[in-house]
């Protein structure tokens, strides 16, 4: 079992170019190196280390006539208005001060929690309570909401600061910073496809579909899902297709803007999504990339992967208006994620919400604390 995982995981290394970025007004970027007695878990892509979760250390963020003590790996956000949507529906919203996690919450600070804790049950994809082979700097997945408050409040105990998951306005706010952006670094996706490459500052499907079709061309896969006329065909990742209900294929492939054609058809039930490759692909908790790989798609306050990556989990119920979830009461999710289009990995609300009972391999969380009253 642990063999299989690493040679899965082995698939899964992504090697994009990304361009290099300084962002201004960057809180943390401004702050000093922490002192060498924090416990770190894991370390993101980019080298910055991951405290245990109740790790006590603060750096100060002067913010006019107050100095704030954030948290290390929270990035701060002042109070004020923001533009809140896009289009017709944009809004102008004040919110107070508050801090919100630099990272997802990764694999190796939700083990930390389980270790403390017991009694709490691992996401599906872990084995013995243990996540997949070098995956302790992913984002934790297949946690509900319900799971993602009791982490919190588990770091509220022992902290005693006030941690949450983010509302929705709290993480868009965060996500488009003072410019209003439509994504962290402006209002495109800025993806493209060059040499079997994809050039992107974010984690979303083509970055999975272009590691398969550089890298594994000739591998064999099948067909797996028992409702298809296609169940039990087998193809390699190069002539998956997605096929029409007339049998016209869609060839697997990514085009301009690093579009991905042959994802999947619902109504033959063809495509990547239905094969053997990807099941496998969702038994070590999906396509996600090591956090802080993506230092070009850094927001102005410092988060990181607020764009794709994982949909992140919030505090906010809607009528979901987009997806599987339509028309129904759900807690709103928000960023795309590594199984998206680049265009639903917004900072705006795209109506996707999710059942805050159930666990989903696309869906992670991020935190927030609220500063104490100065």
């Amino acid at each position: 079992m642990v063999a299989r995982f690493a040679r899965l995981i082995a698939l899964l290394t992504v090697v994009v170019p990304l361009a290099a970025i300084a962002v201004a007004g960057s809180a943390h970027a401004a702050s000093t190196l922490p002192p060498a007695k924090i416990h770190y878990v894991a370390r993101a892509a980019n080298g910055i280390g991951v405290p245990y979760p109740t790790t006590r250390e603060t750096y100060p963020v002067t913010d006019g006539d107050k100095t704030v003590q954030v948290p290390e790996n929270m990035c701060y956000v002042p109070s004020g208005d923001f533009t809140c949507g896009s289009g017709e529906a944009a809004t102008t919203v004040h919110l107070d001060s508050y801090c919100i996690g630099m990272f997802d919450v990764t694999n190796a600070e939700y083990k930390a929690y389980l270790d403390a804790n017991p009694q709490v049950k691992a996401p599906g994809y872990w084995v013995n309570k243990t996540f997949p082979s070098r995956k302790a700097n992913h984002p934790v997945v297949e946690v509900s909401l319900s799971d993602a408050n009791a982490y919190c409040d588990w770091i509220s105990r022992e902290t005693g600061r006030q941690i949450a998951i983010p509302t929705s306005q709290q993480w868009e706010k965060a996500a488009r910073g003072p410019h209003a952006w439509l994504y962290p670094w402006g209002n495109t996706a800025d993806a493209g496809y060059q040499g079997g490459i994809v050039v992107t500052k974010f984690n979303f499907n083509a970055v999975t579909v272009s590691e398969y079709l550089t890298k594994h061309a000739k591998q064999q896969v099948t067909y797996n899902d028992p409702q298809s006329p296609y169940f039990g065909r087998k193809t390699t990742v190069d002539r998956i297709a997605a096929y029409d209900a007339s049998g016209v294929p869609t060839y697997l492939s990514i085009g301009a803007g690093a579009s991905v054609h042959g994802w999947a058809n619902p109504v033959t039930r063809t495509g990547f999504i239905y094969t053997d490759l990807f099941a496998s692909l969702k038994l070590v908790g999906g396509g996600t990339t090591p956090i802080g790989t993506y230092e070009a798609g850094r927001t102005a306050c410092g988060c990181y992967d607020m764009a794709g990556e994982v949909w992140n989990w919030c505090n906010t119920q809607i009528v979901a208006t987009n997806g599987v979830e339509r028309g129904k009461t759900v807690n709103e999710i928000r960023g795309g994620s590594w199984y998206t289009v680049a265009d639903s990995c917004v900072s705006v609300s795209t109506g996707e919400g999710r059942d805050p009972g159930q666990v989903y391999n696309t869906v992670g969380f991020r935190i927030v604390m609220i500063p104490a009253k100065q």
